[in-house]
């Protein structure tokens, strides 16, 4: 039964999300204005007036659109896996990274179409990469025209009040498509997926809050098994990678077990429920390989587990 404080909070944060989903409509009309402009200015750049322009161009908003309304048939959760293959669609390349920020330094990957899209690793030190940075923190699209091999070719940021909140990353361009009309296509396309990936983000953050068993910072079982199969399935389709972790309990409870290891798996995992009562770390962005890791950290912390890579 769900106590009077809990309830108010989640009143407060359905007023919140309606709140929020009035200014993101407001802001629509907006951001259809800003698509228009930077589409002309696309085809301007490539010498063609408005009747010159080939179908494809004139109709490159409709076709845009189209294309990533396609996120909405996703839940919540899902958005930002698909967020990567819907602006490879966009982009006309095989390799495009999200990263989550993390802080004003580091960003986590959350989902790349490719291994090509995850050189940069896990984590980066975002604010270390100097022109890329510089140039996303001005609210700019990032161009690679030194062709560093340990950067991008392009890069554009969703931002919330300011505030740079995920990284999008491409490679595989050709060096013909390294030009300001593919810039200014990028930055179409970022405003186009910016309030899915947004509602997403701030969806996942209070994930734990808002599905917790009340006294702990475990999922329950429905919320803990409807995340890891998110996950698994973004993983089949290659877009991230997991692995799950039984903690064999043996007589402690879910409750005492949590609360000794919670400092020890990373704000990116989450411990949930899951088989009837058994409990489980998802580790994101982990392989079984890499997983072995939290394996040795468990067992110095006097718990057993059993590495798993699918539900069966």
């Amino acid at each position: 039964m769900i106590n009077r404080d809990t309830a108010q909070l989640m009143i407060e944060e359905m007023k919140n999300e309606l709140e929020m989903q009035k200014k993101l409509l407001d802001k629509r009309d907006r951001e259809i204005e800003e698509l228009n402009r930077r589409l002309d200015e696309t085809a301007s750049g490539q010498g063609l007036d408005c009747e010159a322009r080939p179908a494809d161009s004139r109709n490159g908003l409709d076709m845009v659109y189209k294309i990533v309304s396609g996120l909405e048939k996703y839940t919540t959760e899902e958005v930002l896996f698909y967020a990567a293959p819907t602006l490879a669609s966009l982009m006309d390349t095989k390799d495009v990274a999200v990263y989550m920020v993390v802080n004003r330094d580091y960003a986590r990957l959350f989902s790349a179409t490719s291994q090509k899209a995850r050189t940069l690793g896990n984590s980066i030190e975002y604010s270390s990469m100097d022109d890329l940075y510089s140039t996303l923190k001005a609210g700019q699209t990032y161009i690679n025209v030194k062709m560093d091999a340990d950067l991008p070719l392009m890069a554009g940021g969703v931002y919330a009040e300011d505030e740079l909140q995920v990284i999008l990353m491409l490679w595989g361009l050709p060096q013909q498509e390294m030009k300001q009309s593919t810039a200014n296509r990028l930055t179409a396309a970022t405003v186009l997926v910016q309030n899915a990936v947004l509602r997403a983000k701030r969806y996942m953050s209070s994930y734990r809050r808002r599905n917790h068993m009340e006294g702990t910072n475990v999922l329950n079982e429905e919320a803990f098994t409807s995340l890891v199969k998110t996950f698994l399935e973004a993983k089949a389709k290659g877009l991230t990678e997991c692995a799950l972790a039984e903690i064999v309990m043996g007589y402690q409870d879910y409750e005492t077990i949590s609360s000794k290891i919670a400092c020890n798996i990373r704000q990116t995992d989450y411990m949930g429920i899951m088989d009837g009562g058994k409990l489980y770390i998802l580790l994101s962005n982990t392989d079984i390989k890499n997983a072995g890791v939290v394996k040795d950290r468990l067992l110095r912390l006097g718990y057993q587990s059993i590495l798993k890579e699918t539900l069966v």
